[in-house]
């Protein structure tokens, strides 16, 4: 372990002393805007009133690298945010990177709501309720194969609105989320490739689907994965049809083990298994020749990763900066995960026997 946080500390070191002459992000704001630490209400997206938390980079002398946490149903902006157990990613300020945490539209600016009316099925075309992350099955969700949706282009514009009152390194921007929150990180890294350097999808979703993009029911597409493990399949996260060639990204996909599963209680029952929907992911990423692709392992079932928390948070973010914007994919080196993590370049290769 002693070994571990001193290659972190050399790695996190060198990444900070290059923001100083890192480019920064033209900040955009609208309305004229002003973004300030701490909590920002009333942001203006779309026809609605948006609100996200600041915590500015610490020990940083230029442009800094940005981490956009995104949180599940059930707990809270601030509980991702502050709470332990739940991620407590507003610590990674203190490494240097600028936090901003989005908070769900559902919740209706308020950071510190819970699961609630944020926790159920979605509507006006969404599948899912936290975030609008993926299209509905049918005619109803038609319009989200090309259209990336609102949180997408919110989530866009709360990063060039902060970079106006924070100095932010336009080739370090990432986001990563639990849950819901992942696959929010899926849609937004498929549809805005051109945007974002990279993110942390822990637990997403991929809404398997046939390869016409027709939606496929929760057993039919766990049976489809683990009939051809290797094939890239369609997603109602993604665009459809799936994008041939994605900008330059670096993506490190978690997986919870075997208890990573979503119980939607009566009388859905179970509703999510993340061992296919993580492979999907990492067949499709790990494919693309401008991407690297870290799959990651542990055992905490399906929340934020349990073990050594803030060492995985620190390293998962050091090897996102590690790897700025633009970066050839073959010079990508990947430094050892904390205890509790296995982690490899490349697709998924433990959810199913490999033939």
């Amino acid at each position: 372990m002693r070994h571990w946080v001193g290659l972190f500390a050399a790695g996190l070191a060198l990444v900070i002393a290059s923001s100083a002459s890192a480019a920064a992000l033209k900040g955009d704001c609208p309305d004229n805007y002003v973004v300030k630490a701490g909590l920002n209400t009333d942001f203006p997206h779309a026809g609605e009133k948006r609100a996200f938390m600041v915590y500015p980079a610490e020990g940083v002398s230029g442009p800094a690298p940005v981490f956009v946490p995104l949180t599940g149903s059930v707990e809270s902006t601030m509980d991702n945010l502050t709470v332990a157990r739940s991620g407590a990613t507003s610590l990674m300020a203190k490494q240097g990177f600028l936090v901003i945490g989005p908070v769900r539209a559902c919740a209706e600016q308020n950071a510190s709501l819970k699961g609630g009316v944020c926790n159920g099925p979605g509507h006006d075309g969404w599948n899912w309720n936290p975030w609008r992350e993926g299209r509905a099955a049918g005619a109803v969700g038609e319009r989200f194969k090309t259209d990336e949706g609102p949180d997408s282009t919110f989530l866009i514009a709360a990063v060039k609105c902060a970079a106006k009152s924070f100095s932010v390194d336009a080739k370090r921007v990432y986001l990563g989320g639990i849950s819901s929150g992942g696959t929010m990180t899926n849609r937004a890294l498929t549809f805005r490739s051109d945007f974002w350097a990279g993110g942390l999808p822990i637990s997403g979703e991929w809404y398997v689907s046939k390869d016409d993009g027709e939606a496929l029911s929760f057993n039919d597409g766990r049976a489809a994965v683990a009939l051809d493990s290797h094939k890239i399949f369609q997603g109602r996260v993604a665009p459809y049809p799936l994008p041939k060639r994605l900008s330059p990204l670096i993506v490190i996909s978690v997986w919870g083990g075997q208890k990573d599963l979503w119980d939607c209680g009566p009388p859905l029952g179970l509703c999510s298994d993340y061992r296919p929907t993580t492979q999907a992911a990492s067949n499709y990423f790990s494919a693309q020749p401008a991407v690297v692709h870290v799959a990651c392992t542990a055992t905490h079932g399906h929340m934020w990763p349990q073990v050594n928390t803030q060492a995985f948070n620190a390293w998962a973010l050091k090897t996102l900066a590690s790897h700025p914007k633009g970066s050839d994919p073959k010079r990508f080196v990947l430094t050892p995960p904390p205890e509790g993590y296995s982690c490899k370049l490349g697709r998924f290769t433990d959810h199913y026997p490999e033939g």
